[in-house]
């Protein structure tokens, strides 16, 4: 039972109880009555979720061992990340699935680009891959 009506009921039981006391009663002398009102304060607190982001205090190392061969691209090129809403492209230290995934990146990203590896894999300018598939020369709607 909620608060209200508890406090409901308890207010219409003891005007009942007076009621009775008072027609039981006999008029002999008047009396001094006494009520004592009790307040009852309900207080809420609402906590909000919080979000912990991992903070990076500077570039991630890739240590892994080189065993591919990379191009050089002429010029560093800047390209943006088209996944599908809600989707990630997943950053790897090598070019291909089978490398550590490292990090992700979302639609409308940017990421600068400096290599290409086995013909599909982008090397970023951090040293880590992703795979061109997933990249375009402009902003996706």
């Amino acid at each position: 039972m909620n608060r209200k009506r508890f406090t409901t009921a308890l207010t219409a039981f003891m005007a009942g109880v007076i009621c009775i006391g008072l027609v039981g009663c006999k008029k002999e002398e008047p009396t001094e009555t006494t009520t004592e009102t009790t307040e009852v304060t309900t207080t809420t607190t609402t906590t909000a979720p919080t979000t912990t982001l991992t903070v990076y205090s500077g570039p991630m190392v890739n240590d892994t061992e080189v065993n591919w061969t990379e191009t050089k691209l002429e010029s560093e090129r800047t390209l943006y990340v088209n996944v599908n809403k809600g989707e990630f492209l997943n950053v790897r230290n090598g070019p291909g699935t089978t490398y550590d995934k490292v990090g992700t990146l979302t639609r409308g990203q940017t990421v600068v680009v400096v290599a290409v590896a086995k013909n599909i894999w982008y090397k970023t300018k951090d040293g880590f891959f992703v795979s061109e598939t997933y990249l375009t020369t402009k902003v996706p709607n």
